[in-house]
Order: structure tokens, then sequence, then C-alpha cells
């Protein structure tokens, strides 16, 4: 199997260090991971290293546009183009149409949409030179499909995301790098752990108490994206692109 070079953002907790995990686990040679947190991003390159793999550990603020090119840039440098990128960096602010502040509307759509945008741009050139295909995952929300009403600029995002994953996955269709999404259910991290125990007021055990509610018993946990990634990356799925895969227990657009 030949060796790949992954790119991953918000890779320093959660699904971001999940799915270097996962790819690490699978054998691929040269893992980069991007986070602000510089000090949690260097623990996660350093267990990369120790699973095996050639890790990179970049610190970067993707709401600067020119810190994800710097990101991406730093990454060629190390390992030549890129082959697999997964955008799963993200931020989850609270806001309806009432009381979203300008700060926190531009500051989401800056990290969720702008980041991944501008990451992607800066990646493909190398990578269509490269001549070997590639694969994109950008990890976005079911609630890209509307949301609740205090979750409005986040879903937003995410569906401008999955506009630009079907735009980017045609346009660069004949280059043969397939692009997807994954619209993501509720899943339990270390970041909606302290969203749910500090802004929410539940206890430690709500992951427990909540996902005994939900059909497969469970919240959705990190691995579980991962794993898609990992799949969406291999051959096994070399002839999808495109794809908005919701990765849920509930059915959008149904009725209980």
């Amino acid at each position: 199997m030949m060796k790949r070079t992954v790119f991953v953002t918000g890779a320093s907790q959660g699904v971001g260090e999940a799915v270097a995990r996962r790819f690490a686990a699978d054998g691929q040679a040269n893992i980069v991971v991007v986070a602000r947190d510089a000090a949690r991003l260097s623990r996660v390159a350093d267990q990369l290293t120790e699973m095996g793999s050639s890790a990179l550990s970049i610190q970067a603020d993707l709401a600067d546009v020119a810190e994800c090119r710097r990101a991406v840039k730093e990454a060629e440098a190390k390992f030549g183009s890129i082959d697999v990128l997964c955008n799963c960096a993200g931020l989850t602010a609270r806001g309806d149409i009432f009381n979203t502040t300008p700060e926190t509307f531009d500051r989401l759509f800056a990290v969720n949409v702008r980041g991944s945008f501008f990451v992607i741009q800066e990646a493909l050139p190398a990578m269509i030179a490269a001549g070997r295909g590639g694969v994109i995952v950008n990890i976005s929300s079911m609630l890209s499909y509307g949301g609740p009403s205090f979750l409005l600029p986040y879903s937003a995002t995410k569906a401008a995301l999955n506009i630009i994953t079907k735009n980017v996955a045609n346009t660069v269709r004949f280059q043969r790098i397939r692009v997807h999404a994954i619209n993501l259910g509720w899943t339990d991290t270390p970041a909606e752990h302290e969203t749910q125990t500090r802004l929410h007021g539940l206890p430690e055990n709500w992951a427990q108490v909540e996902g005994a509610k939900q059909p497969f018993g469970r919240l959705l946990e990190s691995d579980d994206p991962a794993a898609l990634c990992a799949f969406l990356a291999s051959k096994d799925a070399s002839m999808m692109t495109g794809c908005i895969i919701d990765q849920e227990q509930w059915v959008a657009g149904t009725l209980s």
C-alpha cells in the first residue's frame, strides 16, 4: 500500500485527533496535525510518532487566511503534496436570529467556512500536479438541514460547507480528487462535554444519560467519523465523490 500524506485540521482533540489516530493506525506514513493549541497538538504528534507515523504539528489559527496558507505550505515543504485532507476544525458558538453578534457570526464563518475553503484552495495545486488523485473530507453537521434556533449561524456555516464540498468535487473530478462531507450527528467530544456541562448545566455523566435515549443506545463518539473518514479515503470508496453523508441514527426529514 502506498504511504500517503494526511493533513488534519482541528487535530488537538475530539474528532480531528481521532481522525489522525485512525490514519496512523492504518499505517499512513506522514500525518500533519493542525490546530490552535500548540501544547495539545504536540502531545498528539508525539503519540502519532509512537504509533509509527512521521508526524508534523503546525500551530495555526484557521480564522486567518494567511495561517491557512502557511500551514499547507509547511506540510508540503516537509512531505510534498497532500494526499488526504480532512477539515475537522470548527466552532459551535451559540446564537439565534435575535442575539447573534457580528463578532460571533464572523468568527464562526471565518473558521468553519473560510478556513476550510482556503486550506482546500492552497492544497489543490500540488495535489493536482502530483497526479495521484486525492481525497478531501469536510466534517459538517446534521444541523446543516436547519438546526435549533440557538445554533442558527453554526448551522448556516455547515450548509455553506456542504455547498463548497459539492462544488469542489465537481471542479476536480477529472483530476480524480474525491471530495466528501460528513453530516455528523450529536457526538461526545471534549468540546461538547464542556459545552453541555458549563453552558447548559448538565451533569458530568450527561453523555451516558443522553446516549441511552438514542436509537442505537449511545451518542456518536469521535472514532465513528474517524472510521468513516478512513473509508472515504480508501480504495473501497474509489468510485464515490461529492457525497454528503449523514452519520446519524435519526433520519433527516422524517417524523417519529
